[in-house]
């Protein structure tokens, strides 16, 4: 076998894996594709290449010299990504009925690895509508003049302005004319109403003039109104951006926008959005966003899974760096982007269906992630087994699933709430929202909890919740992801 070929990714372990680990991984797989395993997975060329793969792994001499040949071929041909899977439990009760199943995987550079951030290829596009006259305006207007300050000579900045119709204040270029940057942000004014597809499509244009495989490429769009009419033009247009590999991420300010629409459309191109409660929180917010995309190590994440006909997915989601559902389809995942710093946590929740006492595969995990500034695409595998055993077992999950589980519950309540409000139920949003409010208080989140207290009190009085309630609890539950 080739020195190129990665080994522990043909066995889908880590290059940390233990020896028992590689032994494990090679059982499980060699059972598998053995050419008389008499599956449909049957393959002797896999069976092959997996052979292969463990007479140099599972040998501690040959793994030394294996890992010293790697290591002085360089960082372009090691392994960009590590991950580690932990089901909430390595043993299953054999049932006669259903039973949930938890998976926690966790992404992040191999230790060591150093890459140099790409040059950033950055639009900003600027609600400057009539609502956002005076504070919230000055505030944006402040901090776009500190952005492009603090951009390197490198990266490029575009600045579009957007009411009813766009305006390209200035076109995509290099940050060598500083002063006519500062100059157009200063002619900033607001007035008229709000078409956010004016702005996104004027600011996708001015991003594309300058985008390739080695910049990072992203929009930034602020704005504190509602658009009418044009959303599933801006979510096609945000569809469309993401397949060209270009970001969409929202601040929306005060509480007249729609987190609906905005949270669908940058979806679509891996972003996020995130919300303003008062101007005065501009600044910082915007600042972050910009420092998050010079940490962007890998793109296009894309987890898949290959579940046994026993085991469905019933839900995905994400819990670093924020929660957040992910949909999926046909047992595929997107994942959005991995930054340096911080680990991507993916959590799963599978039901298994009633097993026989013995040891079973329940699935196998695949992620693809591109890593831009080398160019290439990463690939990691990982297999999930299970004893399932006659009589009890001890309920106990690891400390890293009881963590992630003990505060995506109080995200998932509060989905609860806008559920039952859909339908008509305040009682039970009563309900959730008072039990939201303990639950906050257990984690030592006092103010979320004070606002879901009065929120609780406001649907007893009429049956509804405030705009600012409902965004502070939705995207205040949705950092908790970063308590870790």
């Amino acid at each position: 076998m080739s020195l190129e070929s990665d080994l522990y990714a043909i066995l889908g372990v880590s290059p940390l894996a233990t020896q028992e680990e590689i032994k494990r991984a090679h059982r499980a797989l060699a059972r598998r594709f053995h050419p008389d395993s008499g599956t449909d997975e049957a393959s002797a060329e896999r069976f092959r290449e997996i052979e292969e793969a463990y007479r140099v792994l599972g040998d501690p001499l040959r793994r030394r010299a294996y890992d010293k040949r790697r290591t002085e071929r360089g960082p372009d041909d090691q392994p960009l990504l590590t991950w580690s899977i932990v089901a909430s439990r390595d043993r299953l009760p054999a049932l006669d009925e259903e039973q949930t199943l938890y998976v926690l995987a966790e992404i992040r550079p191999v230790a060591g690895i150093t890459i140099q951030r790409l040059p950033l290829n950055l639009c900003l596009v600027i609600d400057c509508s009539t609502s956002m006259d005076g504070e919230r305006l000055n505030y944006v207007k402040a901090v776009a003049h500190q952005i492009i300050d603090d951009l390197e000579e490198r990266d490029a900045l575009s600045l579009v302005a957007f009411n009813d119709r766009a305006e390209v204040l200035m076109p995509s270029q290099k940050m060598e004319d500083r002063g006519r940057a500062h100059a157009r942000v200063t002619s900033i004014w607001a007035g008229g109403g709000t078409e956010i597809l004016q702005g996104l499509t004027a600011g996708l244009e001015q991003v594309r003039r300058l985008h390739h495989a080695e910049v990072i490429s992203h929009l930034i769009l602020l704005t504190d109104g509602r658009t009418y009419g044009d959303e599933e033009q801006c979510i096609a247009e945000a569809r469309r951006a993401g397949l060209e590999r270009i970001g969409i991420s929202a601040v929306g300010i005060g509480e007249d926008w729609n987190d609906a629409f905005l949270d669908n459309m940058v979806h679509q191109a891996d972003g996020v959005a995130v919300y303003v409660a008062h101007p005065q929180q501009i600044r910082n917010v915007l600042l972050e966003q910009v420092r998050r995309l010079g940490t962007i190590f890998a793109q296009q994440l894309r987890l898949n899974l290959r579940l046994s006909d026993r085991v469905r997915l019933e839900s995905v989601f994400r819990a670093t760096p924020h929660f957040e559902r992910l949909p999926f389809r046909q047992e595929s995942v997107s994942l959005g982007m991995l930054q340096s710093g911080i680990p991507l946590q993916v959590l799963l929740e599978l039901v298994v269906a009633p097993l026989t006492p013995g040891r079973h595969r329940l699935a196998q995990f695949e992620l693809l992630a591109e890593v831009p500034a080398v160019q290439r695409q990463e690939r990691l595998i990982a297999d999930l087994a299970s004893h399932v055993v006659a009589g009890p077992v001890p309920d106990t999950a690891a400390a890293p699933i009881i963590n992630v589980l003990s505060r995506l519950s109080i995200f998932r309540m509060q989905e609860q709430v806008w559920n039952a409000l859909e339908r008509g139920e305040p009682e039970k949003a009563q309900q959730r929202l008072e039990q939201i409010a303990t639950r906050l208080l257990d984690v030592g989140e006092t103010e979320l909890a004070h606002m879901a207290l009065l929120e609780a009190g406001r649907v007893a009085r009429s049956g509804v919740v405030s705009e600012k309630g409902h965004k502070t609890l939705k995207y205040g539950t949705r950092s908790l992801g970063f308590k870790r």
